[in-house]
């Protein structure tokens, strides 16, 4: 067993289609899931190009003051989705959101960012494109490459994919500029508001110049956090996964580890998880974090695979199996396929010797569904359902 192929699963959105939607049972359940963005109006709104002109949040107090609401971090978390709420009325006054209780001036350190509505920085967007991929984004400017990696580990995880693909409402591009992002703190629910106004400095990118799903979330997150400075690793929580406490692994115990963690998490349970390197690598970035998602063995032959959040598979690796180094030779072409998957997310990711692996990065952890995540989203938090 590897990782699951959720792209080939996920299903083209279409705003028109709202069963093409990513289901939100959270949001069904208080009416503002996708049967909600079928209404005429909303319809009418989602299919218009932006308006001219901006309209601050606390314009719209008056529609948000009916929504309750709890303050995590630096935002404010609605109970409820406001967001069919806001587009309605946002057609009809004809004006985009802006959310000036995250303006640009609070994003990193008080430092002026150069910024554009997501209309001036796509030439056709869409918030999704083939569903959501950990190679989808690019780390780039900010020094966030664990998180980068957690959410690309979220994205290729069997019980975090669901959560994350459906956390963003409205799931297409939304002509008036207001998406939610849904929140899991513990046992809890919120939405939290952002404006699709992004930075233009290079703090990330998308390998799609039209998609912009991740650039969503990084901004929600960023805007809890107090910051587009402050993203780090951890923060899979919000999106209902937990990670377990580092094992170490040493010359001593790298066996029995292999068998009793990488075994277990990478083939029987199918989940994916990252770690950071430290000062002194020497076939892999030093102080960097890379995305583990799969390990297999083959004639004695072990070896683990990563993601660096550059999102290319050569940076900081060049060692034995790096992708078209000689020592693929010691494996037959069809075990290449079927057990390593060479083919796989070709230029995106490298193996490499698991004994490499444990003096580059000699720890592993697990991430596994949060036991607090609410019922109503343990519907949607496996594998065999991926739209419903």
């Amino acid at each position: 067993m590897s990782t699951p192929y959720f792209e080939k699963i996920d299903k083209e959105i279409n705003f028109s289609d709202v069963l093409s939607w990513p289901k939100s049972p959270d949001r069904t359940a208080h009416g503002s899931g996708r049967e909600a963005y079928a209404d005429e109006i909303i319809q009418e709104a989602l299919s218009l190009t932006p308006p001219d002109s901006s309209m601050f949040s606390y314009e719209m107090s008056d529609i948000l003051d009916k929504y309750k609401s709890f303050k995590l971090g630096n935002a404010i978390l609605y109970e409820n989705d406001p967001i069919p709420e806001l587009i309605k009325n946002l057609h009809y006054v004809n004006l985009y959101f802006e959310d000036e209780t995250f303006p640009p001036s609070q994003w990193k350190g008080g430092s002026k960012v150069s910024h554009k509505r997501i209309h001036d920085i796509c030439a056709s967007p869409e918030v999704f494109i083939n569903g959501i991929s950990f190679k989808d984004m690019c780390q780039r400017g900010l020094g966030n490459c664990g998180f980068v990696s957690s959410i690309g580990v979220i994205s290729v995880h069997p019980q975090g994919h669901n959560l994350l693909f459906s956390s963003i409402y409205p799931c297409v591009f939304n002509p008036y500029g207001v998406y939610s992002v849904r929140i899991i703190d513990g046992n809890r629910i919120g939405y939290v508001l952002i404006d699709d106004l992004f930075p233009t400095v290079g703090f990330s990118s998308m390998l799609n110049s039209n998609e912009f799903w991740y650039l969503i979330i990084e901004k929600a997150i960023s805007k809890i956090s107090g910051g587009y400075g402050k993203l780090g690793g951890g923060k899979e929580g919000y999106f209902g996964i937990e990670s377990t406490a580092n094992t170490s692994i040493s010359d001593a115990n790298k066996d029995d580890v292999w068998k009793s963690k990488f075994i277990n998490i990478f083939q029987h349970e199918q989940h994916a998880t990252y770690q950071g390197t430290g000062s002194k690598n020497k076939y892999i970035t030093k102080g960097h974090a890379f995305a583990v998602i799969d390990a297999q063995e083959w004639n004695g032959i072990r070896l683990v695979r990563l993601h660096n959040p550059w999102n290319n598979s050569n940076p900081g690796y060049q060692g034995p199996y790096s992708p078209g180094s000689k020592e693929w030779d010691n494996i037959p072409k069809d075990i290449q396929e079927s057990v390593f998957q060479v083919n796989r997310w070709d230029g995106y990711t490298f193996w490499m010797p698991y004994d490499l692996y444990v003096s580059e990065l000699p720890k592993i952890s697990d991430t596994h569904l949060s036991a607090k995540i609410p019922e109503t989203l343990k519907e949607i938090a496996n594998t065999s359902i991926i739209q419903g």
